[in-house]
């Protein structure tokens, strides 16, 4: 009878019983189970054909009442503040902000923007004289935005009328400045605007400083560093504002008066210049209750001035409370390619097929880096970048995508883009029928729209593989001032910022006035580069850092908002829209009602030298100091504030 089992080696022979034997067995059984059936079982569990961000969307569009303001026009509703329109609004009567300028123009509807995000209302003049011939008794307004353009500065009734409004309690925002040689000739209006003296007609800038406690994100000293690129060559130094032809900063150079405090400043070449005398950009002279803000250079003439506007009236108040989307969004755009295309280029700039650089190279990296900030990816998926050449998508990677991106809890949307002229919807019909085939189908609830016309999105949006979609992306444009919009009543628009492999200081500066306005970021990366290279600075290799920068200089400024993918950022979009919300304050208590159907959402609390004791109705965090995101979970908060400082007190 066999009593055991025989192991060769050196020396005496060593037995094991049959018990140990058939545990050595199970044991590998079980190990071999666990290692190559895990992925079975998650297929058996998982459905990967399934976009669980459509299922969330089917629970708000419709249901929810948007509010927009100006919907109501009702003289009542502008006269009680009472809720008029029957689905929970309160409409609550705010203050009027005037704007004096060209109200179509960039800058104009930019301020629009701000009114509407704000719940603002607003009136507009082509001029000044204008404004004030049909003032009557109006009122005074809690705000006057001011082309300097528009305003006659060598009528001495203009000039009165400007600072009868500063005596009456009305804060002026100059988004631009008059003409030298107006400052330089006229007391009054230097006095007005906080200029003590005329240094230079215009300077040269090395650098620019934005100091802490007005944009959001803290101080920002964008001065380049010994050795970096001259301007115009690959890694180019771009500022914020206007430049000259060398891509330095340029504006007059003021002395400023007492009574005034800078935000911004610029940096002279010359290192013996007293910091006390840099040249001012952005500034404010205090007049009692009232403030003038001066903008020198053309800081506002774009979407930024919406977070400068922002920044502003946080300033202005003792606190400020205003709605944020509190969401941050990095879209790959044209990620993954799924066909082994431009093999020529391809094999000159990795040696790789499209597939294995997508596959192999990309995906460890760019999870690798999003994983360390936290941030979740929204992939655009481009079946093919070519719709005229023989390479077609293999639906092996189909599958093989959305299983990763399924376990890193990445979206996968459709991108409307690719490299030949193929029409948005036959691309569209061919992309529809292979993800069909490959799949048995896939419900996207994203599209990215890049550059595409309006047009073209409307057409993209009746195809049938875009049935399911609850928001579109749309990269910025010079021009464009609509952050987020609403294409219909279950569609939204996001801008996107295509900034993620130049991050500039232009671009930093976007960003502290996109985070302080809205508390929103939607940075795309433009993954056709790599798929389709001009040249080797296209090349992954060399624009990896660029991605790894973007991702932790954003990840890092602003860790207290919330990383979304572009879909759980429509569902932000749509809470945004349904919020309005009255505040008011007695004592050290904030009491903020919230409409009906808002749900829950989130609004920035600033104020100066205040921090939050406690809060009832919601939580909060602190994004920095005297600035605190809020998350309202009902219809009302409450809110007891105490000194900055009170740990000495106690």
């Amino acid at each position: 009878m066999i009593t055991g089992t025989c192991i060769g080696g050196s020396g005496e022979d060593k037995m094991i019983s049959r018990r140990n034997f058939f545990s050595i067995v199970t044991l590998m059984a079980v190990l071999f189970f666990l290692c190559m059936g895990t992925n079975n079982l998650k297929d058996w569990w998982n459905d990967y054909t399934v976009n669980t961000y459509t299922e969330t969307a089917e629970n708000y569009p419709s249901r929810i009442h948007l509010y927009i303001p100006g919907n109501d026009t009702s003289e009542e509703a502008a006269q009680d503040g009472t809720d008029h329109d029957g689905g929970g609004n309160l409409y609550a009567s705010r203050d009027m902000v005037v704007l004096i300028g060209d109200g179509e123009g960039i800058y104009g509807r930019a301020v629009r923007e701000w009114v509407m995000y704000s719940r603002r209302k607003m009136t507009e003049y082509a001029t000044l004289s204008a404004y004030a011939g049909a003032k009557e008794d109006a009122g005074w307004p809690e705000m006057l935005i001011i082309d300097s353009k528009c305003v006659d500065w060598g009528e001495p009734g203009e000039t009165d009328f400007l600072a009868a409004c500063v005596e009456q309690g009305t804060h002026l925002v100059f988004s631009s400045l008059p003409d030298v040689s107006v400052i330089e000739d006229n007391d009054r209006v230097r006095n007005l605007l906080g200029i003590r003296k005329v240094k230079a007609r215009e300077t040269a800038a090395a650098g620019l400083h934005l100091y802490e406690g007005f944009l959001l994100g803290g101080e920002s000293i964008y001065l380049p560093e010994e050795g970096e690129k001259e301007a115009g060559k690959e890694g180019e130094i771009v500022f914020p504002g206007e430049t000259n032809g060398a891509g330095a900063p340029v504006f007059p150079w003021y002395l400023l008066s007492s009574g005034t405090k800078v935000y911004m400043k610029g940096i002279p070449g010359d290192p013996t210049v007293d910091t006390e005398d840099y040249p001012a950009l952005i500034w404010r002279k205090s007049f009692g209750t009232a403030y003038v803000f001066a903008v020198n250079g053309g800081y506002m003439e774009g979407i930024e001035a919406i977070g400068l506007l922002s920044a502003m009236s946080a300033e202005m108040y003792s606190y400020e409370i205003y709605p944020v989307i509190n969401a941050q969004n990095m879209v790959l755009a044209g990620y993954p390619g799924l066909a082994d295309e431009n093999r020529e280029g391809m094999e000159r700039f990795y040696g790789w097929s499209l597939n294995d650089v997508f596959q192999e190279v990309l995906w460890p990296n760019i999870s690798t880096v999003l994983n360390r900030y936290e941030y979740k990816a929204t992939c655009m998926l481009t079946p093919q970048f070519d719709y005229t050449d023989a390479a077609f998508p293999d639906p092996e990677q189909l599958a093989y995508f959305l299983k990763i991106f399924r376990e890193a809890s990445a979206e996968v949307g459709l991108s409307g883009l690719c490299v030949s002229d193929t029409p948005v919807g036959q691309k569209l019909e061919e992309d529809g029928r292979f993800v069909m085939d490959a799949v048995g189908g896939y419900e996207f609830a994203s599209f990215y729209a890049g550059n595409l016309s309006g047009d073209e999105i409307e057409t993209a949006l009746q195809s049938d593989v875009l049935s399911s979609v609850v928001t579109v992306v749309r990269n910025y444009g010079e021009g464009d001032t609509q952050i987020i919009q609403l294409l219909s009543e279950h569609v939204t628009g996001q801008m996107a910022f295509d900034i993620g492999f130049e991050y500039n200081y232009k671009g930093d500066f976007l960003v502290k006035c996109l985070e302080t306005a809205l508390g929103y970021l939607n940075v795309s990366f433009d993954m056709e580069r790599v798929a389709y290279p001009d040249g080797k600075e296209d090349a992954w290799e060399n624009i990896s850092p660029h991605f790894g920068t973007t991702v932790a200089a954003i990840g890092e400024t602003f860790r207290e908002f919330d990383r979304t993918t572009v879909s759980e950022c429509d569902m932000r979009i749509h809470q945004f829209f349904a919020m309005d919300y009255r505040d008011n304050r007695k004592g050290d208590r904030i009491r903020i009602q919230i409409s009906e159907g808002a749900g829950s959402g989130w609004v920035i609390l600033r104020t100066h030298n205040e921090t939050i004791g406690e809060l009832e109705g919601g939580s909060w965090r602190r994004l920095e100091k005297d600035a605190y995101l809020i998350e309202a979970q009902g219809g009302e908060v409450i809110i007891t504030m105490e000194p900055a400082d009170a740990r000495f007190y106690k």
